[in-house]
């Protein structure tokens, strides 16, 4: 039996009576919300450590190149419809679908377990771009930036920095170059931090990065600076 959290029961009240208002026939976002949380109509279980969901392939498939070619291909799980994602974190994986079902994921994981938003949407961007969610890839990667810029003097900035250079590759510059140019914006201060100056000599390529970013961006304001006669 499918375990559904007071949060997806909530959001069931919300999408029936938004602004006082009625779901109209032929409103396709509220009709694919309320078959998400009915599991009307479902014809595939994605299974993770501690819940089910019972959602739709056309939902899940028309937004994830991974499970397009899952069901394109023939494996085992298109034949006996579930999917077992067990090894990957039980609240990224109910983030990413709800966010396929289009709701508003909660930053901070779940009632079901709660991290640190920071933390928790470089989780997101990488199961996102595990998955080929790019939509979903995109909004983590603006969630992040957002907290970031607020919440860089916090405890958990460096830890965000060691996480995000470890699951991205080096290719990726989506939250490397956000947390680049915070650094950079607030050097002074963050050197004085123990844990940040840890991350700077351990965290491979941030510093090379940030170096970087400093040598390109004090070129710009010499040249516009300097007056050559």
């Amino acid at each position: 039996m499918a375990l559904r959290s007071a949060s997806i029961e909530q959001k069931e009240v919300n999408i029936c009576h938004e602004e006082g208002s009625v779901q109209e026939v032929g409103d396709l976002s509220a009709s694919i919300k309320k078959f998400f949380i009915s599991s009307d109509f479902s014809d595939l279980t994605i299974c993770t450590a501690d819940q089910e969901f019972k959602v739709h392939r056309l939902v899940v498939c028309g937004q994830s190149a991974y499970f397009s070619r899952l069901f394109k291909g023939g494996w085992t799980e298109s034949v006996d419809s579930t999917v077992q994602l067990k090894s990957d974190d039980p609240r990224t994986i109910e983030a990413m679908i709800h966010f396929m079902y289009g709701f508003e994921y909660d930053s901070s994981g779940s009632n079901l377990g709660r991290v640190s938003p920071m933390l928790f949407n470089i989780n997101v961007y990488q199961v996102a771009d595990k998955f080929g969610v790019p939509q979903l890839k995109q909004k983590a990667k603006d969630k992040f930036e957002t907290i970031a810029r607020t919440c860089w003097n916090m405890d958990d900035y460096p830890t965000a920095i060691s996480e995000a250079y470890q699951r991205t590759h080096k290719d990726d510059r989506g939250l490397r170059d956000i947390l680049v140019h915070i650094s950079h914006e607030h050097l002074k201060k963050l050197l004085e931090n123990e844990d940040f100056r840890t991350v700077l000599e351990e965290t491979l390529g941030f510093a090379a990065d940030l170096v970087k970013h400093s040598t390109v961006k004090g070129a710009g304001e010499t040249s516009c600076a300097t007056t050559w006669s």
